[in-house]
């Protein structure tokens, strides 16, 4: 079984509203090796067990390497998700979804 790092943050950058399967862009906010579980969420909220970076640049042309697209498991959670809201990676779907910046 592969642990994730306790309280890696993220902050949500994009939601893709329509697409299916649902997913966001989410920024890195805390250093450290992301690692996923079959029980991995993002806020509360399930995600698939699939990492990907989107091609995303810094304002000065070189790859931003802090973001990072999470596919949802079901789109019905996508409501309980914003742009510009921290949330928590975690292995426990208990975990709350986080506050909104």
């Amino acid at each position: 079984m592969v642990i994730v790092k306790p309280q890696m943050l993220f902050r949500i950058e994009y939601i893709a509203q329509k697409a299916r399967p649902a997913f966001l862009f989410a920024r890195q906010i805390e250093a450290g090796n992301i690692q996923l579980s079959p029980s991995s969420c993002l806020g509360g909220v399930p995600i698939r067990q699939h990492l990907s970076q989107p091609r995303t640049l810094k304002p000065d042309g070189s790859p931003d390497l802090t973001v990072f697209a999470f596919t949802l498991v079901t789109a019905n959670d996508l409501p309980k998700l914003s742009v510009g809201q921290h949330v928590e990676l975690s292995n426990d779907y208990s975990q709350g979804v986080g506050d909104a910046a």
